[in-house]
């Protein structure tokens, strides 16, 4: 009886051994499956600027064969082809910067255009405030000189109201003279004023100026 029961343990023991090995073999499968089914995200991505520098020397290389396939039919010699190729290539680049420059103008001269609407706008907008900013329609052009309007338009080139009035009160803030004068008896002095508050002329010629005196003969 002992002997069998030995044997059973031993027995007991290594069935035990073989299912901890076939555990472990199915989770080794399912580890390497599931690595397998993981996407590869270096594989997938796309260099995008080596595809294009790739075009780029595919194309020269095309272009100096079409170039040395014309040149040859054409019985220049060697270097007479190099020479016939790199003036190819120049008057190319030449042309090249030419159309870039055009592109370039256009695109400024169409900026100096939209700009100068905008400055428009902006102006005929701003005589609108003369009435609340209490100010002379003759005012105004100097008042948009000395304003800050670069904020005063969106995106769109629409004049933003507020922020356009708001430049503007800032600029009379600065400078009240800018203001509408009270009329009554402003006048500039001109010299002393020899009156000493009294309404006698003293031989001051009364032309609306404070002690201008006659000249004397």
């Amino acid at each position: 009886m002992d002997g069998n029961n030995a044997n059973n343990n031993a027995n007991n023991a290594g069935n035990t051994n073989n299912n901890a090995n076939s555990n472990q073999n199915a989770q080794n499968i399912t580890g390497q499956n599931n690595n397998a089914n993981q996407p590869n995200n270096n594989s997938n991505a796309i260099d995008y600027n080596k595809i294009q520098e790739m075009i780029d020397g595919r194309n020269a290389k095309t272009e100096d064969s079409v170039l040395k396939s014309y040149f040859q039919k054409q019985g220049l010699s060697e270097e007479e082809m190099e020479s016939a190729i790199n003036a190819f290539k120049t008057q190319k680049a030449n042309q090249a910067n030419a159309q870039n420059k055009e592109l370039s103008d256009a695109q400024a001269s169409l900026q100096k255009i939209q700009l100068e609407n905008q400055r428009l706008k902006i102006e005929k907008k701003a005589y609108d405030f003369v009435e609340d900013l209490n100010i002379d329609n003759k005012t105004m052009p100097y008042l948009l000189k000395m304003a800050d309007l670069n904020n005063c338009t969106d995106k769109d080139g629409n004049v933003l109201e507020d922020t356009l009035k708001n430049a503007l009160q800032k600029v009379i803030d600065d400078v009240p003279g800018l203001k509408k004068q009270v009329q009554g008896n402003v006048g500039i002095t001109v010299g002393a004023d020899t009156n000493n508050g009294t309404n006698s002329n003293n031989g001051v010629f009364d032309f609306g100026f404070t002690g201008v005196r006659p000249r004397k003969q």
